[in-house]
Order: structure tokens, then sequence, then C-alpha cells
């Protein structure tokens, strides 16, 4: 057996142990947030095996698109049609719905250049808490 092979068993019996025990990190896969406020929040859940939960890779959406459904009761976003839709829980929006989204997203796009300094010392500091540089 080879050690790409060896690697990649380990692996699979350590995701399967986590996932036995209650493991709530995110090794893989992309986790969005709207805010820092959000962002705070989302990193500040624990994780029953490892104390820290470790997420992987972040990413900011704008406000119409929904969170990872663990992380939706941390959303302090209004709420949204787009949102709402996109989480099966209406129909299509409407022709005034959809110009409304148009100028949220525009507005969304317009950075508060503090707040990514913000957003960047926090993910630095996060990362560096598992010896990542991000």
């Amino acid at each position: 057996m080879d050690s790409r092979e060896l690697e990649k068993r380990i692996r699979a019996l350590e995701l399967k142990r986590e996932l036995r025990t209650g493991c709530t990190c995110r090794k893989e896969g992309m986790t969005f947030y709207h805010c820092l406020s959000e962002l705070e929040a989302i990193l500040s859940v624990g994780c029953v095996v490892h104390g820290i939960r470790y997420v992987a890779e972040v990413s900011w959406a704008p406000s119409s698109m929904p969170l990872a459904m663990e992380d939706r009761p941390l959303c302090s976003c209004r709420p949204s049609a787009t949102r709402e839709w996109l989480e099966g829980q209406r129909g299509p929006l409407t022709e005034e719905e959809q110009l409304q989204e148009c100028l949220t997203w525009e507005q969304a796009l317009s950075e508060d250049p503090q707040e990514i300094m913000q957003i960047d010392t926090l993910l630095k500091n996060y990362y560096k808490r598992f010896g990542r540089n991000k």
C-alpha cells in the first residue's frame, strides 16, 4: 500500500470518528456570512470534539443569499424575498422585488473599508490558532 492510499484510509477513519462523536468542524466547503457580526458568531460556535470549531474557507455573501442551514439562526439581516425564495419558503420574485434586489446588491458592493479591515484581522487571528496563515 502506498502512502497516498494509507493517508486516504487514515483520513476516512478520522472523519468517521469525528462524525460519530459530533464534530462540527468544516474542513471542506465554503462557509458564507453577510456581515462582521455574523462572521464573529459563526466562528465562535464550538465543536464538542475540538473545543474550537475549525472552518476551512470563509466568504462574504450578499444578505439575499441564504447561509448554511446550521448558520441561519445566526443571520441578523432583515427579511429578504430572494433569500426566502432560495430557501424554498415562497414563490419567485415579482418584478418590483427583482428591481429592489438589484439595488440591494449595488449597496452591498460599496464596501466599508473599516469593516473589511476588521474582517481581515478577525480571520487572521482565527486561523493563527490553527497554525494556518490566511
